[in-house]
């Protein structure tokens, strides 16, 4: 493979490149905008000199280079400037209009709704932008639907991660989304206004909303509803955390994703069927036409999501080039498609979904016809060339999504190139037979014999993947890196790849001997916190009290106020867990007895750091003063800050994120009084207790 041909070959993936660096760099960096002209007069006085015969030929690509790097700093710039107005800080009246399907999320319905200020607020005052709502979940906010209109006054909070270890990072994904803020709305908060007409993305997403209801009525069990909705409709709401595991675990995850994939399945299954396969003009403008008709009707089932957009318009642009007689590059349509997306969102190189659809089809467009070479794929039979094409497609897009995989998630399935051999054939048969069965609704006896087969098809898909998921090392943990270590990784894949199929050996060892000795300096770098050593974690949690007790060894407890059940924790901690490697947590509530650790009626004794837990009023009922390294204010607390000081002196005053916000303000107002100044948990964030010889030490995590 020769790269300097393939950019030859590709004159806009040249221009591509530096485009994205200048997003990247301006997300990164903030250029100030006389540095931005700066550029920009360079590149241009480049562009023009380079016009003139006495000029070297580099300069003027030099001068190409240059502006579109100015060109991704300025998009991206003003997408910066769109997003940095803030909503007010005090209660302002707004309208609301739902952009998609309201979802229950246990008491509460959430939905994703566009936002405008019924007044004038001041010049400094965001006006409009996209908005989470949650209302309380009451009979009235169970009618909303889609495209439905509302009043409220409230305040817009800004996105705000809780500062919980290896969290998910709200405020990022927000940021790339273009989603300005989240709102909680009583029912008494906000009131419906007259509809009006749904835009042609809300009528998709209620018509994707009526293909899962359809799916119900066919009678699926919970695995199998979730797997189908997620395959034909990119609909993962029903997806439970289980199953997305075993998903990842065996690298298969990209089938619940609606992406490329599924519109590539579409594609080869129409260019498979139809009829029309004459090598005329009207064949293949006939042909194309109704594979442009059918991707774009599947893109409006799936809701016109941006992922299954940005797919429908790569596989037109294909199509276009054959029905205009060209012999068009998928790679040219691939980075046109990338090109024209984030001139409109430049946000979107940011997002996860983003980078892993077109790193897998760029690696697969540049990687799989020389890997067929190599392996002789129609030199041995149909089905040598079946298994072999599936393992190559498997191998160029895992070869292409392991840096973004390893930089995001930190690990890597051991067995997808294999999983994927019987995964991706299934999810063909299933998304065809799905959309048999749909077609067919109106005639009952002809479509059952398709459910049934859907039913084995899907159920055998979980199967297969829970088979896959519990093999020994399924996954492997990988030491966590940054962009440059990213960008490394993907070096040495590209240069090891380029040796392979060059025959050239030293290619494939130099990038890896490198990489072993690297390894040390990584291990150095990378944060190992799995190495510290004791220590109690207190979350940020409002929902109830949470505190986690970890060893160095790895056995840790999780401490609370309430039961296990009640506490609806793990999507708090599990992220901590995971990324340490620690064991599988205890369970421990008011009484509880370890090895290392000892909780008595809200006493958490742990390696000699003693920490009172305070969620009622019975404590003053205590006649002797038990002092305690620290004391943690829960939900449920009562009385004066004062009195509580006499039974348990402390230096180290804690509120925890499960306060209520009247008990947190009044706490707040005493301990300003006594001259204290306490640890707020909702705004600080999780803190680590670390136990010392005679003290401790407190930090602050930040989501680290």
């Amino acid at each position: 493979m020769d790269i300097s041909r393939l950019l030859k070959q590709n004159p806009l993936l040249r221009l591509v490149l530096p485009f994205v660096v200048g997003v990247a760099v301006e997300w990164n960096c903030h250029v100030e905008l006389q540095h931005m002209i700066l550029v920009v007069a360079v590149s241009l006085s480049a562009l023009l000199l380079g016009f003139f015969r006495f000029s070297p030929k580099w300069l003027f690509g030099l001068g190409a280079v240059t502006f579109m790097f100015a060109a991704g700093v300025f998009v991206e710039y003003c997408q910066n400037v769109r997003m940095s107005s803030a909503w007010s800080l005090e209660k302002q009246v707004y309208v609301a209009r739902l952009q998609e399907v309201p979802s229950v999320r246990g008491t509460n319905v959430k939905a994703l709704a566009s936002v405008s200020l019924a007044g004038d607020a001041g010049s400094d005052v965001r006006k409009e932008g996209s908005v989470y709502i949650y209302f309380q979940r009451t009979p009235k906010s169970d009618l909303l639907e889609i495209g439905d209109s509302v009043c409220f006054e409230a305040v817009v909070r800004p996105p705000k991660n809780a500062g919980n270890p290896a969290e998910f990072d709200v405020e990022n994904y927000c940021r790339v989304k273009g989603i300005t803020g989240s709102v909680f709305l009583y029912d008494d908060d906000w009131q419906k206004l007259a509809s009006s007409s749904l835009t042609l993305p809300m009528r998709a997403l209620e018509f994707r909303d009526g293909i899962v209801a359809e799916y119900e009525r066919w009678g699926f069990d919970e695995d199998g509803l979730a797997l189908l909705s997620a395959l034909t409709v990119g609909e993962k709401r029903d997806l439970t955390q289980e199953l997305k595991e075993n998903y990842a675990s065996a690298g298969a995850s990209h089938v619940l994703a609606l992406s490329g994939l599924h519109l590539g399945i579409l594609y080869a299954l129409l260019s498979v069927v139809l009829p029309l396969r004459r090598r005329n003009r009207l064949s293949v403008v006939l042909r194309e036409a109704v594979v442009l008709s059918a991707i774009w009707c599947f893109a409006f089932m799936a809701g016109l999501t941006p992922s299954v957009v940005r797919a429908a318009v790569l596989f037109s642009l294909v199509s276009l080039g054959r029905c205009i007689g060209q012999d068009s590059s998928s790679l040219s349509s691939l980075t046109f498609a990338a090109m024209a997306m984030l001139l409109l969102s430049p946000h979107s190189l940011f997002d996860i979904g983003f980078q892993l659809s077109y790193a897998a089809v760029f690696a697969i467009l540049v990687f799989a016809e020389p890997l067929q070479n190599l392996l002789q794929v129609g030199k041995h039979g149909a089905v040598y060339g079946y298994v072999a094409n599936l393992f190559i497609l498997s191998f160029a897009a895992q070869v292409g999504t392991m840096p973004i995989v390893w930089y995001h998630f930190g690990e890597l399935p051991l067995y997808s190139l294999f999983t994927n051999l019987l995964v991706v054939p299934m999810a063909f048969v299933a998304i065809a037979l799905a959309i048999i069965a749909l077609l067919l609704s109106f005639i009952p006896f002809l479509q059952q014999p398709f459910i049934v087969l859907l039913g084995l098809v899907v159920d055998a898909m979980n199967g297969f993947v829970s088979f896959a998921a519990e093999l020994p090392g399924a996954t492997i943990s990988l030491p966590s890196i940054g962009v440059v270590g990213a960008l490394f990784v993907c070096v040495v894949l590209v240069v090891s790849l380029v040796g392979v199929l060059r025959r050239r050996w030293w290619l494939v060892a130099l990038p890896f001997l490198s990489s072993l000795l690297l390894l040390p300096l990584s291990a150095m770098l990378k944060e190992d916190s799995a190495a510290e050593g004791e220590r109690i974690i207190i979350y940020n949690n409002r929902k109830n009290p949470l505190l986690h007790a970890v060893q160095g060894d790895g056995r840790n407890w999780l401490v609370s106020t309430v039961p296990q059940l009640d506490a609806e924790y793990e999507y708090v901690s599990s992220p901590y867990v995971k990324r340490e490697g620690l064991l599988s947590p205890e369970w421990a509530c008011w009484n509880h007895t370890a090895d290392a650790l000892s909780l008595d009626e809200g006493l958490l004794d742990f390696c000699g750091l003693k920490v009172r837990l305070v969620d009622n009023s019975y404590w003053n009922e205590n006649l002797y003063s038990v002092p305690a390294d620290v004391v943690v204010l829960c939900r449920g607390f009562l009385g004066s800050v004062e009195e509580l000081l006499e039974v348990y002196p402390t230096d180290c005053l804690v509120l925890d994120a499960s306060l209520y916000s009247r008990s947190r303000e009044r706490i707040l107002r005493e301990c300003t009084a006594l001259g204290i100044e306490p640890v707020d948990i909702s705004r600080t964030g999780a803190v680590a207790l670390l136990p010392g010889t005679g003290s401790f030490t407190l930090q602050v995590l930040s989501g680290k």
